[in-house]
């Protein structure tokens, strides 16, 4: 990966730990999308936090939105091998 020098920006620490949550999780989130993909994720980052933004919660929602993901608020819960939100009545009959 190519990484781009950013001239005259400074992050203090709590923006990089911020910034590196969000990478971990985006890069895990999207790991089946391409190599290109950690890139374009660290640059989306980065714009958020020039932006100044601090919340890894919340740059990770705006990387999820430029990859098309809108809402991530409602969870997931698995049920066997099917996949449901995690507030949908599931009932086991034997």
């Amino acid at each position: 990966m190519t990484i781009n020098s950013i001239k005259d920006i400074w992050f203090d620490d709590a923006a990089t730990s911020a910034m590196g949550e969000a990478f971990d999780r985006a890069c895990k989130s999207f790991r089946n999308s391409g190599s290109a993909v950690p890139e374009l994720i660290a640059n989306l980052i980065i714009q958020a936090a020039k932006n100044g933004e601090r919340d890894p919660g919340r740059i990770y929602e705006q990387v999820s939105k430029n990859f098309g993901v809108e809402s991530i608020l409602v969870p997931i819960a698995s049920v066997g091998s099917l996949p449901v939100h995690a507030y949908a009545s599931v009932t086991h009959t034997a």
